[in-house]
């Protein structure tokens, strides 16, 4: 038989969508508070939340007559008509958040709007009202819920540990409060506060005081504005690379949430810097018109939908790869990272093995404990205004106008005002400017010539050949051979002229303008290697893979060369598209700055 489910049933279920486990609740009271125009708002919690909740917020307040009104479902004061579902301008829209709470656990509610002399009490357990009365209280709203899922029991197994839901508790709160850095924020476990922001405004602030020191001290300021899309925000430095995305923060239009499209964006802007399994932080902060973004596509708003994903992705990738183009973005050497590994090195050790000072890719382990840890550190830094932007919509950027970039953005890396001095080793090229000193590694950064201009040759139409005075011959593997119409033209389009001649072998008669012959030869040996593992060569990246591996006739650590071999060699890495690092994301540079040099000496 069909028949209506009974009320307390139907909510219950209902609530599964939006409730399913002390997180939620947090979030969804959390973007209630914001929408009330919150600048304080303090969350405690007792057992991973799992027994006690306790929201409390200094907005504007519920009016005495709507208190109870607000746990019915779809009771909202953010939408009034489905057009105002095309433009969401609020956290919270759908009247579900409140309604889904008491369905599922004991909630109590305190609030009192400016205006009124005395607040207003609702208690509510399993969606029925106990009490509705008058209170004295501050202005504000504080919402406390208890015994999560108590008329649910089977709920309750899936929820995991008290610590577990104390850490996602964190991570989210941590979050959010990146992205309202004008809330003061706090955060309390039992009898300990986690961490505690300070509302002032500063993104850079927050980052530290969640994250640590440590993160925040080689962060990359972005910010960039265009075509009514504004974005701030900072990332790290392909040095310090983490493996795994748990420091990734994308925020829309005031909203944290999850995007494969600003996921994308940001890999592209990071491409070839990074080795695989290794992800940059990031703290992106996006505004654009409401119009082109639903956020009504998702149970818990995790997730948008933008009007236009590949103009978003273009925007945040060119943002971000300018952030990357800039001095601060090489690797640094300091003093304080020398001494540590001085300290680390044991006297059983011989001088020769001990470690070496790891600069660049080997990030810890992320750390929970770094979250729920509170750093405070005053910056210092000066403000800079963001870039006048078309604000017609003046509500749809306000979350990202009031963040202040605290590190001012760089001027893009200009390898013409290096100055060489002479190499060390015959592997690494010594240059200085006005104030940092530069090692460059000669064999990656050929590498990143050598193939960006292969790449370039073959995606461009008009192939640079150079004739050779003696034709030269390889001889092959037979499956090589056999599989010659696969591969015979992707060398052809790197400017390549061969052609078979007979028993398994293939003469070739001109190469790459840009290549020597020992250069070009060597790369003919890798890429018939390469073939025998039946590479597919309609797959654009697994013929860049090839490309990249096949550079292993770049110049050697080793190598001698002459000043005007020197010369030439970073006249070429000015040129590339990325010339810091190598196609398989070594760096090419390593900087050590005056100051930094200074302190070695005393001087400072």
């Amino acid at each position: 038989m069909i028949k209506i489910l009974e009320k307390n049933v139907a909510d219950k279920i209902a609530a599964g969508e939006v409730i399913d486990r002390p997180v939620s609740i947090i979030k969804e009271l959390m973007e209630n508070s914001i929408d009330a125009g919150a600048t304080s708002v303090t969350i405690e919690i007792r057992n991973g939340g799992k027994t006690y909740i306790r929201v409390t917020d200094n907005g504007c307040g519920i009016a005495e007559h709507e208190a109870e009104l607000a746990f019915m479902r779809h009771a909202t004061s953010k939408i009034t008509s489905e057009h105002d579902l095309d433009a969401i301008r609020t956290l919270g829209f759908r009247g579900e958040a409140l309604a889904s709470i008491c369905a599922v656990s004991r909630v109590e509610l305190v609030t009192r709007t400016t205006e009124a002399r005395v607040g207003r009490k609702i208690v509510i357990e399993g969606s029925e009202t106990i009490e509705n009365s008058a209170t004295g209280c501050p202005q504000g709203t504080t919402v406390t819920v208890r015994d999560l899922f108590y008329n649910v029991p089977a709920r309750q197994k899936f929820l995991a540990s008290d610590n577990a839901e104390s850490r996602r508790i964190a991570d989210m709160v941590s979050r959010i409060a990146l992205s309202y850095v004008d809330v003061k924020i706090t955060l309390i476990n039992g009898s300990k506060t986690v961490f505690s922001t300070r509302g002032k405004g500063r993104i850079l602030d927050n980052i530290i005081s969640i994250y640590g020191s440590d993160t925040g001290r080689d962060l990359l300021p972005v910010e960039s504005s265009s075509d009514g899309f504004v974005v701030k925000g900072f990332v790290s430095p392909p040095s310090a690379s983490l493996p795994s995305r748990s420091r990734q923060v994308f925020c829309v239009n005031g909203r944290v949430i999850s995007s494969r499209v600003m996921e994308k964006a940001l890999d592209d802007a990071y491409k070839e810097k990074l080795f695989h399994g290794r992800f940059p932080a990031a703290f992106l902060f996006l505004a654009i018109p409401a119009d082109k973004l639903d956020v009504n596509i998702h149970p818990t708003k995790k997730e948008v939908r933008f009007d236009d994903n590949f103009e978003v992705e273009d925007f945040i990738r060119k943002a971000v790869t300018a952030a990357l183009n800039v001095k601060n973005a090489l690797p640094e050497i300091r003093k304080d990272d020398l001494k540590k590994q001085e300290f680390t090195a044991t006297a059983e050790k011989p001088l020769e093995v001990r470690e070496q000072p790891k600069i660049g890719y080997e990030s810890e382990q992320v750390d929970i404990k770094n979250i729920l840890k509170t750093l405070r550190n005053d910056s210092g830094m000066q403000e800079k205004p963001l870039e006048n932007a078309d604000k017609h919509d003046v509500s749809v950027y306000k979350a990202v106008d009031r963040l202040v970039v605290d590190k001012p953005v760089s001027r893009p890396f200009d390898m013409s005002e290096l100055h060489i001095i002479g190499t060390v080793f015959d592997t690494y090229i010594l240059a200085s400017d006005s104030d940092t000193f530069y090692l460059i590694d000669q064999h990656a950064a050929h590498e990143r010539i050598f193939y960006e201009k292969l790449l370039q040759q073959y995606n461009t139409s008009e192939k640079n050949s150079q004739q050779l005075l003696i034709a030269v011959s390889f001889n092959v593997a037979a499956a090589v051979a056999a599989s010659e119409e696969e591969w015979i033209d992707q060398l052809r389009s790197m400017g390549y002229n061969i052609e078979f001649f007979g028993n398994n072998t293939y003469i070739v008669r001109e190469i790459p303008a840009f290549m020597e012959l020992g250069e070009a030869e060597s790369f003919l040996s890798d890429f018939f290697s390469e073939v025998e593992h039946k590479i597919d060569f309609t797959d654009v990246r697994a013929v860049e893979k090839l490309i990249m591996k096949s550079c292993k006739s770049a110049v050697k650590g080793g190598d001698k060369l002459t000043d005007e071999e020197t010369g030439a060699l970073l006249n070429d890495l000015a040129g590339c598209i990325n010339p810091f690092s190598c196609p398989h994301g070594r760096p090419t540079f390593i900087r050590m700055t005056r100051y930094e040099i200074e302190r070695m000496f005393k001087r400072v």
